[in-house]
């Protein structure tokens, strides 16, 4: 999973999330780490389960901005990207991105 995370760049964001729980009395830093861990360890494609994931969360420093291209890359439709998006949100408690529908379309 490591290796993952360094290869998708997102190695520094994963080890400031679990520094951040040092000074978190909450344990919340930790803890959402560990369930995007949890995540991307059991989902069966990991290409795709990253791409959602960075997507559901709004990230877009990556090449693929808009729902239709990631789609694209993974021959789904949008909407089946989409679904998969919000499945994802509502696992983790993230609120949904506004651009969602209209992007679909």
């Amino acid at each position: 999973m490591i290796r993952e995370c360094t290869a998708s760049g997102v190695i520094d964001e994963l080890r400031a999330a679990l520094a951040a729980d040092a000074r978190d009395e909450s344990g919340a830093a930790l803890r959402a780490v560990r369930d995007l861990v949890y995540e991307l360890a059991g989902a069966r494609n990991r290409d795709l389960a990253v791409d959602v994931l960075v997507y559901a969360t709004g990230v877009a420093e990556f090449d693929l901005t808009s729902l239709r291209d990631y789609a694209r890359k993974h021959g789904l439709t949008p909407e089946g990207f989409r679904q998969h998006v919000l499945k994802l949100q509502r696992r983790l408690g993230l609120p949904p991105r506004a651009m969602q529908v209209t992007d679909a379309n």
